[in-house]
């Protein structure tokens, strides 16, 4: 009888917490027709709740009919977003309304339907200054998109996959809403040399160029594609613009150098920079040297490479900014902008890895 009694007395403990778990269930359908899309991912990000902490994504699939569904969705504000190649994304974006956001209460079961539409393709191919093919060239489809509050414009990349060229120079971007793209082509070169590096003449690299063949990204042609279609002869010439060399040395918090650290130059994207960076590794005496640096604004961090046990930290450029604190919220590391000159004695500290 008492063995009863507690479990009587646990499931009325436990029926409340269950109560306040919400379910989101939903179709994915192709848009303008009612044909089921299997096999699409759907993930639901908790954006805001009314107590404890955001937690991880969660993610599902799509059934035969279309059909997904949550269980135990914890009340709060939630984007989401569905993906399946050869359909463009539909997903929540940054700078929408919160009303956008699905809302779910505690105990609530909301259903949302979703419509997919076939993604448009943008190809073609990407020369040198002499006609030949260029391989291994990041290709990003980019949409001009209002900040507001008296800002302007900016490009930034479009939802969905960038792709590389071949061996022939082809790309092909696909999963495009349809719309309008400035078609960006953005030369790998990252390089891992040391610090050893001559010095010489003016040098150049290639850069960033927009579609049909230019740095400046004001005088970029707009590419329209529509739902599904694409077009395929967006061929265009890579240009070369001034590069510059950014070298300093790597120093953990008592200001030790830091031998055989990874350093690495990114493009700042809060400037509109989104091509490939630059990388290097520290010698024995910590110091590196960055080459083929065009101008612009960039991020640099160094990583320790570890060589046993232990968990390597992210440092940062301690000219810019103070050192982060152990367990605090990760801060966007501060920019370095190169104009027109090589950049010198840059100090970069670095947490060493900690052993186990």
């Amino acid at each position: 009888m008492v063995a009863i009694s507690l479990l009587i007395a646990m499931s009325l403990v436990q029926a409340p917490a269950a109560a306040q778990s919400g379910h989101i269930s939903g179709r994915v359908t192709v848009e303008g027709a009612n044909t089921p899309v299997a096999d699409a991912q759907v993930t639901i990000v908790l954006a805001a709740r009314t107590s404890g902490t955001l937690g991880p994504p969660q993610q599902t699939s799509t059934d035969q009919n279309g059909r997904f569904q949550f269980d135990d969705v914890a009340p709060g504000a939630y984007r989401i977003s569905v993906q399946k190649t050869g359909f463009a994304p539909e997903m929540w974006l940054p700078g929408q309304p919160a009303s956008t956001l699905l809302q779910v209460a505690a105990g609530q079961s909301v259903v949302v339907d979703r419509h997919l539409q076939k993604g448009a393709v943008i190809s073609g191919r990407i020369l040198d200054a002499n006609g030949e093919p260029v391989p291994d060239v990041q290709m990003m489809a980019m949409r001009q998109v209002a900040l507001g509050r008296g800002a302007p414009s900016r490009l930034i990349p479009a939802p969905g996959r960038g792709q590389q060229t071949n061996d022939l120079g082809e790309f092909r971007v696909s999963g495009l809403p349809a719309g309008e793209y400035f078609v960006a082509a953005m030369p790998n070169q990252m390089r891992f040399g040391g610090a050893r590096v001559a010095s010489g003449g003016p040098r150049t690299a290639l850069v960033r160029t927009f579609y049909p063949g230019t740095t400046d990204e004001t005088a970029a042609m707009p590419v329209a594609v529509t739902a599904g279609a694409e077009v395929d002869n967006i061929s265009f010439t890579l240009q070369s613009a001034a590069a510059f060399r950014v070298s300093g040395s790597v120093v953990d918090e008592d200001g030790n150098a830091v031998a055989n650290a990874m350093v690495m130059l990114n493009g700042d994207g809060r400037s509109g920079n989104f091509g490939p960076g630059r990388s290097a590794r520290t010698e024995g005496d910590g110091r590196f040297v960055l080459v083929d640096v065009p101008a612009g604004s960039y991020h640099v961090q160094a990583m320790p490479i570890m060589t046993s046990g232990g968990s390597a930290g992210i440092g940062s450029v301690t000219s810019f900014s103070t050192r982060s604190t152990p367990g605090a919220p990760p801060v966007p590391p501060p920019s370095l902008v190169v104009t027109d000159a090589d950049i010198t004695g840059l100090r970069v500290v670095t947490h060493r890895p900690t052993p186990q």
